[in-house]
C-alpha cells in the first residue's frame, strides 16, 4: 500500500496516514492533496494577500493531483485520488468565501478527473470537512448535529473507508466529513464573520 499526503496540515496529514496504517488492508496507490484556506474575513475585506495564499493552495493541489494523476496512469495499475476540501465548497456563509471558492474549484477538478481517469482504474473522489477542532470559533459546533466539530481522525477514517474495499465503486462523489454540518446551514449569518 503506498499513501502520500500533500497540502494538509500535519495533524490532518498524520490522521490520514495513520488511518491508513491501521486499516491494515491493501489498497491500490493512494495519494490525499487539500488545500484549506482559513475563514473569517469577507470577500470585499479580504486583503490581497489573504486572497494570493488562498490561490497559491489551490494551485498547489491541483498540480499535485494532476502529477499523482500522471504517476498512476504511467503505473499502469490503477488507483485512488482524495481531494480534501473545506465543507463550505457545499454550502457557504459570511466569511467564507476564499474556503467556498477553492474548495469548489478543486471539487470540480476532482470531478472532471475522475471522469477522465476512470477507464484506467483510477478513482477520484472529494471529502468536504467540517470546521475543526481547535480553530478558533468553537460556535460552529452549535450548528453540527452531532455536537462537535471535526476531528483530524474524521478525516483520516473516511479517506481509509474510500480508498479501501468498500470505496471500490465510489468514483465522483463528494463525502462530507462534518457530523451534518452542511445540512444545517442557514443563508445569512455565520460563525466565521462578525455581523
Amino acid at each position: 500500500m503506498g499513501v502520500t499526503v500533500h497540502g494538509l496540515p500535519p495533524d490532518l496529514a498524520g490522521a490520514v496516514t495513520e488511518a491508513f496504517r491501521a486499516a491494515g488492508h491493501d489498497c491500490a496507490d493512494t495519494v490525499v492533496v487539500g488545500a484549506l484556506p482559513p475563514s473569517g474575513v469577507d470577500l470585499h475585506a479580504l486583503p490581497r494577500a489573504s486572497w494570493d495564499n488562498a490561490l497559491a493552495g489551490a494551485r498547489s493541489a491541483f498540480f499535485a493531483l494532476q502529477h499523482a494523476a500522471r504517476l498512476l496512469v504511467e503505473g499502469g495499475e490503477g488507483g485512488c485520488l482524495l481531494v480534501v476540501v473545506p465543507v463550505h465548497a457545499l454550502r457557504t456563509s459570511r466569511g467564507c468565501g476564499p474556503a467556498s471558492v477553492v474548495g469548489s474549484f478543486l471539487t470540480t477538478a476532482a470531478q472532471v478527473a475522475a471522469v477522465e481517469l476512470g477507464a484506467k482504474g483510477i478513482r477520484v473522489n472529494v471529502l468536504a470537512v467540517g470546521p475543526l477542532e481547535g480553530e478558533p470559533d468553537a460556535r460552529a459546533a452549535d450548528a453540527v448535529p452531532l455536537g462537535r466539530l471535526t476531528r483530524p481522525a474524521d478525516l483520516g477514517a473516511a479517506c481509509a473507508m474510500l480508498a479501501g474495499p468498500g470505496g471500490q465503486y465510489v468514483s465522483g462523489a463528494v463525502v462530507p466529513v462534518d457530523g451534518g454540518y452542511a445540512v444545517t446551514k442557514a443563508v445569512g449569518g455565520s460563525p466565521f464573520a462578525d455581523a
